[in-house]
């Protein structure tokens, strides 16, 4: 609920699997490698390939959004670099808990390579869908603020719970008193707009 009591109602938006689809070469830095060295050995991308696959096959990617005039959010939620904004867009997207299930079954089972190699590739998975969101927010609404995140700058990551229990109201995630979330590979970013 937005500050003095506004009912909001989130949008859901269900991009399709490939919307996720991250560079190779990013995923692969994400982990630590480089793509020029590693695109010679044959075993290794083959191995993160058949990885790659599997994740993709395990991601249940949505978002989650609202659109409210800034003087509606509560205060401590806008960054200072919000200054001027007429309105944000709050959103909250993730992979699913399935992936974190995959991810979690590898290093179960003792393979803590794949499993890091997968945390890498889904990371990079929710990077590609935020970026892809963030593009189609923009086509709609013109010129805005970076992309920003709680947890970075002036806004308290644990402002997380507000955005998913109070403002966007997501009843699958579930907000560690950290302030990080559950499924893991999921995340709450605002872009405030000056139209």
């Amino acid at each position: 609920m937005a500050k003095g009591g506004k009912e909001t109602v989130a949008k859901v938006y269900v991009p399709e699997k490939a919307t996720c689809m991250p560079d190779k070469k990013v995923f692969l830095a994400r982990a630590g490698a480089r793509y020029a060295f590693l695109v010679k050995e044959k075993d290794f991308m083959e191995r993160a390939n058949r990885l790659f696959l599997e994740g993709f096959s395990h991601i249940d990617p949505v978002i989650y959004y609202i659109t409210s005039d800034s003087q509606t959010l509560l205060p401590q939620l806008l960054p200072s670099i919000f200054q001027g904004v007429k309105q944000v867009t709050v959103f909250l997207s993730t992979l699913g808990e399935e992936i974190d299930n995959l991810i979690s079954s590898y290093l179960n089972r003792g393979k803590t390579f794949d499993a890091f190699l997968l945390d890498a590739w889904a990371s990079e998975a929710l990077e590609t869908l935020n970026e892809s969101f963030d593009k189609e927010l923009r086509q709609k609404f013109g010129e805005g603020t970076m992309r920003f995140s709680p947890g970075y700058g002036d806004v308290d990551v644990r402002m997380n719970q507000y955005i998913v229990k109070e403002l966007i109201r997501v009843e699958n995630v579930r907000v560690l008193s950290s302030g990080e979330m559950v499924p893991r590979k999921t995340t709450t970013c605002m872009i405030g707009w000056y139209q």
